[in-house]
């Protein structure tokens, strides 16, 4: 759950919607594919520039639509979006440092 709510925060960050709260995840993803199509109908350089800032690879996303022609492709990338913001929660919480308690705020940088 916790993860969920990271996702949805880190993600809406990135797309710069704020103060947008969901009932649940499938809430959050549904809107997140709607924001998909109408960037792929209206503004699809928009879409590759926010795909490239996330990290989400190209070759990836083709090869899903090629191999999945009959899914709605806002979809497979809104998964994509969703598990690569999953992974970047993971490998941030695997190399979380946390500074010993007798250290001042001053020193830490």
């Amino acid at each position: 759950m916790v993860d969920e709510i990271l996702i949805q925060e880190n993600t809406l960050q990135l797309i710069e919607e704020k103060k947008m709260s969901f009932n649940s995840f499938e809430a959050f993803r549904k809107f997140i594919i709607q924001k998909i199509n109408a960037w792929i109908n209206d503004d699809f350089e928009h879409l590759l520039n926010l795909l490239y800032r996330i990290d989400v690879h190209e070759e990836k996303i083709r090869q899903l639509l090629k191999t999945h022609p009959e899914e709605n492709a806002a979809e497979i990338i809104a998964d994509l979006i969703i598990e690569r913001q999953r992974q970047k929660i993971i490998t941030k919480k695997m190399f979380k440092f946390n500074f010993p308690s007798n250290i001042s705020e001053d020193e830490k940088w």
